[in-house]
């Protein structure tokens, strides 16, 4: 896999698409939308909460980007658990040959 050829964030996360051991194909993550935005979300609420934080210097938002750091990580798993339980984690690739 030539990494110079590909989008930055493809480059960044090389894991993405892999080959398939059973059918010999290239398959890549199938990230659910859903995911994304919680993610995102996430993310935006914990860098908020820490600026303010340093801002405020409140320990009380120090221990809220903390708590939303945890909360975070802990709904993708149970959103992969629950809701996505029949959403494929992997897909072939639009280009690929059929086998």
């Amino acid at each position: 896999m030539d990494l110079r050829q590909r989008k930055l964030s493809q480059a960044i996360v090389a894991r993405m698409e892999i080959d398939c051991p059973h059918c010999m194909q290239r398959i890549r993550l199938n990230v659910h939308p859903a995911e994304v935005v919680i993610a995102l979300c996430d993310f935006a609420i914990v860098i908020a909460l820490a600026a303010l934080a340093y801002g405020y210097r409140s320990q009380g938002l120090v221990l809220a980007a903390l708590g939303a750091a945890m909360a975070g990580a802990l709904a993708l798993p149970l959103l992969q658990k629950t809701w996505l339980r029949s959403w494929p984690r992997y897909a072939r690739l639009a280009g690929a040959p059929e086998a």
